[in-house]
């Protein structure tokens, strides 16, 4: 093989691997130097990259969720509220668990696989101090029963008895102390940074929404609607951090779309039906922000 192209690929295969084709056609003389090439260059997982996967999540050999809407029916754990198909993972984020997204490292797209993930490298050891009494006058709008997930404060736990006026609550993930099995498939890897944005908004909004990159600033148009959601202002921020960290954007810009019709998009939750209910009146113009 040149050592000219050899060294081009080496400095930065992702982009050359897309102008010369795998094969005869690269100049190389002899099979076991195109396999051997091949070898060097494949596509493996990195931290950095936007991928998507598909996986089935099981807890001492019972399944508790699952990407795939065929698999997720067949073991009896499919949902009408669950979004179904691959998901996008940006490795590094902290969207999986440690020992998930450690798995996933140099990893071959389409690589197919089980791992078993140790409490530690999971959902974490269960600590006692995690399990705290607080007071039922705390629970204002809910009257707290076992096995309710609360909201205290900062932190989000499960309450496991209420005696009197005292309610004890487990702080502990519902999962820690648990060893997690994931069977998964990668799907692909996606190089393009419009896709890359695309896939951001629709993952993280959790919503459809038009978006585009202009000179390093992304422009997401929304639909008014989206004012009434009560959430919607702590999820745009949400996901303007995401788009500046992982994409290198320099600045969010939301256009608030006004067209006189009720919002199209689905939500993954809440469904996209709240937003429209919530909405009473139309207005005429259109509005520009930034985040």
């Amino acid at each position: 093989m040149p050592g000219k192209l050899l060294a081009q690929l080496k400095a930065s295969p992702g982009k050359e691997m897309r102008k010369y084709k795998l094969g005869p056609g690269i100049g190389c003389r002899r099979s076991d130097e195109v396999y051997r090439f091949r070898m060097e260059f494949k596509m493996t997982v990195k931290n950095g990259d936007f991928i998507r996967i598909d996986y089935l999540e099981s807890v001492e050999g019972q399944p508790i969720a699952a990407t795939n809407k065929d698999v997720a029916t067949e073991k009896g754990i499919f949902s009408e509220d669950a979004q179904y198909g691959p998901h996008l993972i940006v490795v590094g984020a902290g969207q999986l668990v440690k020992g998930f997204e450690e798995d996933l490292i140099g990893k071959e797209i389409g690589y197919s696989g089980t791992v078993e993930i140790p409490p530690e490298n999971a959902f974490g050891l269960r600590d006692a101090k995690k399990i705290e009494i607080v007071p039922v006058n705390r629970f204002k709008e809910q009257k707290p029963v076992p096995g309710m997930r609360v909201g205290v404060e900062d932190k989000v736990g499960t309450v496991t008895r209420v005696i009197g006026r005292k309610v004890n609550v487990d702080f502990n993930h519902p999962l820690a102390g648990r060893t997690i099995v994931y069977e998964y498939k990668i799907i692909e890897n996606i190089d393009d940074r419009q896709e890359k944005l695309k896939a951001l908004v629709k993952t993280f909004a959790r919503m459809e929404l038009d978006s585009e990159i202009k000179d390093d600033v992304a422009i997401i148009t929304v639909p008014w609607e989206l004012s009434y959601y009560k959430e919607w202002l702590m999820i745009r921020r949400g996901v303007a951090d995401m788009i500046i960290q992982h994409l290198g954007i320099k600045e969010v810009d939301y256009i608030e779309k006004h067209t006189g019709e009720k919002v199209k998009a689905e939500l993954i939750s809440p469904p996209g039906k709240e937003i429209a209910a919530e909405a009473e009146s139309d207005a005429p113009a259109s509005e520009q922000g930034s985040v």
